[in-house]
């Protein structure tokens, strides 16, 4: 009896909860809007590019830490944190800073459109920059194409980083269109 009743409990709380999971899950996917806005504005890139990292990332989650160290919603690393540091003369003065929203997203859209800029002769200056953000600069180098004009994508030699600019790609366009992207 007492079984049952647990059961019956636990029924309605999982009810309860897949009910208003679709609006936190939209409701995440909006929780960083101004911090994006202004951090893209800031860096000329557009929101949508930066929420489908974000998206690509972490799915919206600031707690996230990668398998090889990399934290927060855009899953910035610590050389990228260096870089960042040298760059704009800022301090991340320890590793945990990095879970607050508003300096990981500051470090990560900042690299994001350092590497936009530094393949910005590129047909497919997007898909270098990706592979740049997921594989590091050293690889992208290798995978960009010899004429500018020419396809990069093809050129990317690990299916996991082909994936990853895909998604991000997908999630950019319909996040550009006002969707959640699933």
């Amino acid at each position: 009896m007492v079984n049952l009743a647990l059961a019956g409990l636990l029924t309605v709380a999982a009810v309860g909860i897949m009910r208003h999971g679709c609006r936190q899950r939209r409701g995440r996917y909006t929780a960083y809007d101004a911090i994006i806005e202004d951090a893209a504005r800031r860096q000329s890139l557009s929101p949508s590019l930066v929420r489908a990292v974000i998206r690509q990332e972490s799915d919206f989650h600031y707690w996230r830490i990668g398998r090889a160290g990399e934290i927060g919603l855009m899953q910035v690393t610590g050389p990228a944190v260096a870089d960042w540091e040298r760059a704009t003369g800022n301090r991340c003065r320890f590793r945990g800073k990095l879970f607050d929203a508003r300096l990981n997203i500051e470090v990560g859209t900042w690299y994001l459109a350092r590497a936009l800029r530094r393949w910005s002769r590129y047909r497919d200056a997007e898909v270098l920059a990706l592979a740049e953000y997921n594989a590091g600069y050293s690889r992208a180098r290798k995978w960009a194409p010899a004429d500018p004009r020419e396809p990069a994508l093809p050129a990317v030699a690990f299916p996991s980083t082909r994936t990853y600019i895909s998604n991000v790609l997908a999630y950019r366009e319909a996040f550009d269109k006002g969707k959640v992207p699933r």
